[in-house]
């Protein structure tokens, strides 16, 4: 059985810059990611002075995960959310 693979994205902002990247963000998960096997969840998360949003995603497993981190190379609406330089944390869970 494979774990839970828990993607966490931050995008740290400049002024003005966040309602565009929440429009394309909502927009690439219900019309690309929301389709993919694997997919779970996803939640976007933002600090009160509109600078740093937070993307954390479930996935069934890393291998999930994975295939689809191929097939975005080549989306679109992918390349447009990579140009504001997210960083990222894959975090696994510890069962009690």
């Amino acid at each position: 059985m494979h774990s839970p693979l828990y993607v966490i994205v931050r995008f740290e902002l400049k002024n003005g810059e966040i309602d565009q990247l929440i429009w394309l963000i909502r927009n690439f998960f219900r019309e690309e990611v929301s389709q993919f096997p694997g997919f779970i969840s996803a939640k976007l998360h933002r600090n009160s002075e509109g600078t740093i949003l937070i993307n954390y995603a479930t996935w069934e497993s890393a291998e999930h995960f994975q295939k689809f981190i191929a097939f975005a190379r080549d989306s679109e609406r992918s390349k447009q959310i990579q140009a504001y330089k997210p960083s990222q944390d894959r975090v696994f869970e510890i069962s009690l």
